[in-house]
């Protein structure tokens, strides 16, 4: 039989080799054979997944957000051929041969272009020309669409808009409760009154 291993190739663990002596449970809680601490989408005993010779069988073990197998959810064993991908939480592990894993790896490595506002974790901070981001917080300005003198309680053409400031609304909203138990209460008193 060959010898497997599930290489991460995206998630928080991105680059980590998982070997498969035998059949390992795959999930959050420490003592299991494949264990992503990282991923909080991963159930304690998420899957399990048993080398075969033409692939793995993968088991989902109960988890809450489910298990993928190739891009589709798994109810019941599933098969996962060489190269397949295997999805747990937010992690995408895929199944290799392991010479062929420990020769090259499958992660794809995060484009410069993505990676110019914010270095990676694992570099140190270079000391370079950031780029400036415009902030979207702007002061706060006096309005110019309505004069202050169109609130004027005083003036009598100021009432239609005193109508639209939000202490009338809210006085509005306070009422409609009221309003709506009285309509309630008059339709079941009609109700019994016809019956």
């Amino acid at each position: 039989m060959p010898e497997y291993v599930l290489e991460i190739v995206e998630g928080p663990e991105a680059g980590r080799l998982i070997p498969l002596p035998g059949p390992i449970e795959i999930g959050r809680d420490p003592a299991v054979g494949g264990a992503l601490l990282q991923d909080e989408l991963i159930s304690r005993h998420h899957t399990r997944v048993t080398p075969l010779d033409d692939g793995a069988r993968v088991e989902d073990l109960e988890s809450r957000n489910g298990t993928f197998v190739d891009g589709d959810q798994i109810f019941s064993p599933a098969h996962l051929a060489p190269g397949g991908q295997l999805l747990v939480g937010v992690s995408v592990l895929q199944l290799r041969p392991a010479e062929e894993a420990r020769a090259r790896t499958s992660v794809q490595p995060i484009p410069a272009s993505l990676t110019a506002l914010r270095p990676l974790p694992a570099q140190e901070p270079a000391v370079t020309a950031v780029r400036q981001v415009p902030t979207l917080a702007m002061a706060e300005a006096e309005p110019d669409y309505v004069p202050a003198s169109a609130f004027d309680s005083n003036d009598s053409s100021a009432q239609p808009l005193l109508a639209l400031l939000d202490v009338h609304t809210k006085g509005k909203a306070r009422g409609a409760p009221i309003g709506l138990f009285v309509l309630a209460a008059f339709a079941v008193i009609l109700y019994l009154a016809l019956r």
